[in-house]
């Protein structure tokens, strides 16, 4: 008859054992331990749960104040990400020592969409967990990231799971002595049939398909059992190199390279892991005072923050004014940069050889499309020469006279004033 205790934690033995986890390997060791002495009737501390900033979001309920998932400090929306990662698991948090994907989901959507959050604060410290889960909450993430700031903040470790589910942030924020990386999956399989033989017990196993009980306690894990999992691991790796490289704009094989490594700060930095080196009452008070998306204003030896939002002159030390003549002079260099590159690619259409007899086609592609002079010659040359004669001026002139619309029409020194062509509809098209 099972031990009590067996009884108890077989459900949480399941979430550990034989099923793929991105979980930093000494961490796993420890949860493995962990789960073994409970098994056994000893009883660990209780872990502890995540500092509390800002005051708990609230909203009218059908029961009364219902609680966002989120706290509040001025505009930022703090969110813990705290503990071993578990699939579903709805309001698990902190207390239990463990964070739910489902919950941390509900989490960032209602931050999200939360007109009173400017910015989102992830609180990071979390060795990892299971992979079913995080590769669709990791692009959560990074949609949310592309309509407010999402900050993340690692106090003192995001490894794997943790890692890949912030890598999607607009930042991440790393404090001097905190770790991220462990870009692995690991799977733990207890071969326990020795336990068994000592304590006089015996398992026989009936099953139809090969495959279904790949992995099972009672024996050592090997042969086309071992395969088939070693497989599933390795497909579940590619899928977390290329999401990291993705979100971090690295090339997936220097993430391999890393061999699942930990990194320090510096070293995290120079790999592309992480942005910046700071605290999250830094980040906290950058963001709370700019309500935008920079960061810390005072980083060791790294750029300052970016910002995808519009300039705040409140927190730059300039005046509004000064701040909009400022936006007003680089918007007009960009537009009059933009303006010469589609002049001369109006300009490489037409004067190529391929227009000579298809002029009105030719004109099409540079007036009316955006297509690249490449791809309008390629499309030209593929085109009948018109059968009808020239009028009185050969095509030369027209090339020499296109061009010279082009120039006055953009607004060189001799700018005429004349209705608008195909030429001024296409520079119509770039700058609006």
């Amino acid at each position: 008859m099972p031990e009590l205790n067996d009884l108890h934690y077989l459900r949480a033995a399941s979430q550990v054992f034989d099923t793929p986890l991105l979980l930093a390997e000494t961490q796993g060791l420890l949860i493995g331990e962990y789960l073994a002495a409970r098994m056994h009737g000893v009883t660990p501390p209780e872990p502890q749960g995540n500092r509390f900033r800002g005051d708990d979001a609230f909203e009218p309920g059908n029961e009364g104040p219902e609680w966002q998932g989120y706290a509040m400090v001025g505009s930022v929306a703090r969110i813990g990400l705290m503990g071993e990662l578990v699939n579903r698991g709805s309001w698990m948090g902190t207390h239990s020592g463990m964070t739910s994907y489902e919950g941390f989901a509900e989490q960032m959507t209602r931050a999200g969409v939360d007109s009173a959050v400017s910015a989102i604060a992830l609180d990071v410290n979390s060795p990892g967990g299971a992979a079913a889960g995080m590769l669709e909450n990791a692009r959560l993430v990074k949609s949310i990231a592309a309509k407010k700031p999402v900050i993340a903040v690692v106090n003192s470790l995001a490894a794997s799971a943790a890692y890949g589910l912030i890598s999607g942030a607009s930042k991440i924020v790393m404090t001097e002595s905190s770790e991220v990386g462990s870009i692995g999956v690991l799977r733990l399989h207890l071969d326990r049939s020795k336990e068994l033989e000592n304590r006089g017990v015996t398992a026989t196993i009936i099953h139809a398909g090969a495959r279904k009980v790949d992995g099972h306690p009672f024996g050592p894990l090997e042969g086309e059992a071992r395969a088939s999992i070693e497989q599933r691991v390795n497909m579940i790796m590619d899928r977390f190199v290329a999401l990291v490289a993705d979100h971090r704009g690295i090339d997936a094989q220097s993430v391999r390279d890393l061999e699942a490594n930990t990194l320090l700060s510096d070293d995290a930095i120079a790999a592309g892991l992480a942005n910046e080196v700071g605290t999250f009452d830094e980040v906290l008070e950058d963001l709370s005072r700019a309500r935008v998306g920079r960061t810390i204003s005072q980083q060791r030896g790294l750029s300052m923050s970016e910002n995808n939002q519009a300039p705040d002159a409140s927190a730059s030390g300039i005046t509004q004014a000064q701040l909009d003549a400022a936006v007003k002079t680089a918007t007009e260099a960009g537009v009059k940069s933009g303006a010469l590159a589609e002049q001369e690619r109006i300009k490489a259409i037409l004067g190529g050889d391929e227009a000579e007899g298809r002029e009105d086609l030719a004109r099409h592609f540079a007036f009316d499309t955006d297509q690249s002079p490449a791809a309008a010659k390629a499309a030209l040359a593929k085109s009948p020469k018109a059968t009808a004669p020239e009028a009185e001026e050969d095509f030369s002139d027209r090339k020499d006279r296109a061009s010279g619309e082009a120039a006055l029409e953009f607004g060189g020194p001799n700018k005429i004033e004349q209705p608008k062509s195909g030429l001024t509809k296409a520079v119509d098209r770039y700058t609006n």
